[in-house]
């Protein structure tokens, strides 16, 4: 449904090379490179500089790719809505989403999306934000969810909710009983954190600049599952939201205590789709259903009790 000139320069892109773009669409080089010079030729301009180490947009060219992925995706979801009718094939849902919330939350949400829909296929990758807003704005996923300070650009976004940051121990943590915590309160007690970079260490540093407190920082990682283990093994106390950590806490291995320092609940949750595409209704459907579980999350009694005794 994508005209071979299109389907043979977006090829080009991902590969980066005439030969190899070839290779992959089983057809001669000089095929591929005589559909690129129509194209070049209809937009009277040059859509790609020819490098030694391979073909490189130009602006043009980056203005065309844009164009491309939507009507290649419009293409694909209508094939898809034609197969649906036939109830035939599968579909596949590209995700991409921060650690934070692809450990836990999507395949939770994934597994009970499959028990109703089992013809459904999805393909999760964890990335940075960044990494996430760019696959998203130029259709490489369907789906992205992130931490953000601000709302991502260039994108739709599907639902927004506000994500305080909290306190996550052990249960047996001299700190545990507390029903809420500052970063004073923290202390000198060992504290677990993630690298530079992500949204949740920029605003722990910030809040500590701001209160000129000095944490006790014993251990730095960019693997959440370390962390945890390091609150759980030597008492460790680390930072998180509760989506992060909830089958821990609702297990009871660790315990989540909200936080009263303002800076700490900067940080906002976005779910985003590519501007301007017309979604398949499997993607709105789970799109709907992500949402409606986050939505439950924060309907827990217990933590909006807890949240409300904080003042926010």
């Amino acid at each position: 449904m994508l005209n071979t000139a299109l389907r043979y320069f977006l090829e080009v892109v991902d590969s980066g090379s005439l030969t190899v773009a070839a290779q992959k669409l089983h057809v001669a080089p000089s095929a591929v490179s005589r559909m690129v010079r129509k194209l070049e030729e209809e937009h009277q301009t040059l859509l790609f500089d020819r490098h030694a180490r391979g073909m490189v947009l130009t602006e043009a060219g980056q203005l065309l790719k844009a164009y491309a992925r939507r009507a290649s995706l419009e293409a694909e979801r209508a094939r898809a809505e034609i197969r649906d009718l036939s109830q035939i094939g599968q579909k596949l849902i590209r995700i991409s989403a921060n650690q934070a919330f692809g450990r836990e939350l999507l395949p939770r949400v994934i597994g009970e999306f499959r028990a109703t829909e089992p013809s459904l296929r999805f393909e999760l990758n964890i990335l940075q934000s960044s990494e996430i807003n760019r696959r998203v704005r130029e259709g490489e996923d369907d789906i992205g969810m992130s931490y953000n300070l601000s709302p991502p650009q260039g994108v739709h976004v599907q639902y927004a909710r506000r994500m305080p940051v909290i306190a996550v121990m052990a249960p047996d943590h001299p700190l545990a009983g507390r029903k809420t915590l500052s970063m004073r309160d923290i202390g000198n007690h060992p504290v677990a954190l993630m690298g530079p970079g992500s949204t949740i260490r920029f605003i722990i540093d910030l809040c500590c600049m701001h209160e000129k407190i000095e944490l006790n920082v014993a251990m730095t990682c960019n693997n959440q599952g370390a962390i945890e283990n390091s609150c759980l093994r030597w008492g460790a106390i680390s930072f998180s939201g509760d989506l992060t950590v909830m089958t821990s806490t609702e297990r009871g291995d660790l315990i989540k205590i909200p936080m009263s320092n303002t800076e700490l609940h900067q940080r906002n949750m976005h779910i985003q789709t590519m501007a301007g595409r017309q979604l398949p209704s499997s993607v709105t459907r789970f799109v709907e259903s992500l949402g409606a579980h986050i939505d439950a999350a924060y309907a827990d009694p217990a933590w909006m009790a807890a949240r409300l005794d904080t003042g926010r």
